[in-house]
């Protein structure tokens, strides 16, 4: 009877074990993905470093901020490192609109339907949080892709986001950087 016990002991362990591996890719997708703030045909961009390649995220062209110091360059390099710091802590898993001080913001959720967990970056005043932030993102499928809204707010699947955006085609020669279908805003949104 003892055999037949640390058998079945045995095989309950290494499912357990198995179903631990494979329960958590997400989890193992966000540590092999960094995000960076690098220059793509002298636009600031923050890029997500994946396994699959880079993956452009936001390109910063608008110069509403830079009366504030809050230079494109410098927004690039702020929220690149933001987007790093969520990622790292495994808050990064939705990004969504919200307002802080009364001003529009993008920021992360935990959750589908959740509330802002954390700030990323502030918009201009008087616009459509939610526009922009499918504009911002190049996100126009709302029935299928990794944008979903509920009660009125856009919620982006970064997981999906990443997985579902091609890359940054490698050029052989060159580290540069070069943009492969990035949305290209529509004046200064962002």
């Amino acid at each position: 009877m003892k055999p037949q016990l640390l058998t079945s002991v045995l095989a309950i362990s290494a499912l357990t074990l198995a179903a631990t591996f494979t329960a958590s890719p997400s989890r193992a997708h966000k540590t092999q993905t960094s995000f960076v703030c690098d220059i793509s045909n002298g636009v600031p961009t923050t890029i997500a470093q994946t396994a699959q390649g880079d993956v452009p995220v936001i390109r910063w062209v608008s110069n509403y901020f830079s009366s504030s110091d809050w230079t494109p360059e410098r927004r690039c390099e702020e929220v690149s490192a933001r987007f790093q710091v969520y990622n790292t802590n495994e808050t990064l898993n939705f990004l969504t609109t919200g307002r802080i001080n009364r001003q529009p913001v993008v920021c992360v959720a935990q959750s589908w339907g959740g509330s802002c967990a954390g700030l990323l970056f502030t918009l201009k005043p008087g616009i459509n949080p939610g526009q922009t932030l499918r504009n911002l993102m190049g996100v126009k499928n709302m029935t299928s892709g990794p944008l979903s809204e509920t009660n009125g707010r856009v919620y982006i699947d970064m997981n999906r986001y990443l997985e579902e955006t091609a890359p940054i085609p490698t050029d052989s020669g060159s580290n540069s950087v070069q943009p492969q279908s990035v949305p290209q805003p529509n004046g200064t949104l962002w």
